[in-house]
């Protein structure tokens, strides 16, 4: 077998090993809701909706085992609630994004149904027009749970999660239109780690109540992000086929040395690399976003797709397409942030 023929079928083993990991990253993205540019002033509303299924406010979960919650205050959802209004609220006054907010927790009385309808036009010109108000801001339902796990041989420290559950509306009284409504599902995790995922022997764990109040006040937060330009983590992903090159490319990539890596993958983004061409060509679509030539990025990833559909690589194919969406739409979303 020649030295062309041998290198030919060594790629090709290493290529159906090849490892995709997750790389996270920080992109500045516009808001999401268009706020008409009249106005000045807006009412926050708890519609105090509840799904007839959701009836498990004063339960948890102790290792999947489901139990009743002991001396909860009769008031919670209200403080809960509360907590949420408060933190979009404030959330949005130190981004100046309304003049002044004013909130309003218990309008409604607590209804039930298996359908959340839209609010009647009526009902929200009625609100805004007495409280001086150019928009409403509705959480029409909001719900949460806590989960509690003992340590186990994979995760050496007790940990507990807050589920949350909330449906926002923002409705315009002038056109009787609604700008916005949004399904939003967080989960909040706490364990014995740190952010660099240190063993912390010594962490105490935020109690029931006291999680149930933290990941209320990050529901508020994160639903105010919609109504301004932010930082947010978003997931790229890279591969790292079995070869030492890629390896030691990964060191770079993991020290921020996207230079260094470039200089490793390009040694194997030529047509005669076969499917590891794929990988090399998609790894520096990356580095060259990362380093903010997006229209670089976006090359090296056309590059990609033409040789996975060479190769019928439905997977690669699939892959580079997830990415390209996401390429894309950070190019159009720093297109609107400079307009």
């Amino acid at each position: 077998m020649n030295r062309i023929l041998t290198l030919a079928v060594l790629l090709a083993l290493f290529s159906s090993c090849t490892v995709y990991k997750e790389y996270q990253i920080e992109v500045y993205q516009p808001g999401k809701i268009a706020v008409p540019s009249e106005t000045k002033n807006a009412a926050i509303v708890y519609r105090n909706f509840k799904y007839t299924n959701d009836t498990l406010l004063h339960f948890y979960k102790d290792d999947y085992r489901l139990k009743k919650a002991k001396d909860d205050p009769a008031n919670l959802d209200s403080v809960l609630v509360n907590l949420t209004m408060q933190e979009l609220a404030g959330n949005l006054k130190s981004h100046q994004t309304f003049e002044t907010i004013h909130i309003f927790p218990e309008l409604f009385k607590t209804h039930r149904g298996n359908k959340l309808p839209a609010l009647d036009f009526n009902l929200i010109r009625n609100i805004t027009e007495k409280t001086q108000s150019d928009l409403l801001i509705s959480l029409e339902t909001y719900s949460c749970f806590y989960n509690e796990y003992s340590s186990t041989a994979d995760m050496p420290t007790k940990s507990n999660e807050v589920i949350t559950a909330a449906v926002w509306a923002v409705y315009n009284p002038v056109e009787e239109k609604i700008i916005d409504r949004k399904t939003m599902i967080d989960t909040i995790f706490w364990n014995g780690y740190d952010d660099q995922g240190n063993y912390q022997r010594k962490t105490l764990l935020p109690p029931r109540i006291t999680a149930l109040k933290i990941a209320s006040q990050m529901a508020g937060e994160n639903y105010a992000k919609r109504f301004f330009a932010s930082w947010q983590n978003v997931n790229r992903m890279y591969s790292v086929p079995p070869l030492p090159d890629f390896a030691s490319a990964e060191t770079f990539l993991q020290k921020g040395e996207w230079d260094n890596a470039i200089l490793l993958w390009k040694r194997y983004v030529g047509d005669d690399n076969g499917k590891i061409a794929i990988q090399a060509r998609y790894n520096m679509a990356l580095a060259y976003e990362m380093k903010d030539d997006l229209d670089t990025a976006y090359k090296w990833l056309s590059t990609a797709m033409q040789l996975a559909t060479k190769y019928r690589s439905k997977e690669d194919i699939k892959r580079i397409m997830h990415y390209q969406n996401a390429l894309r739409k950070r190019m159009k979303d720093i297109t609107l942030l400079n307009q």
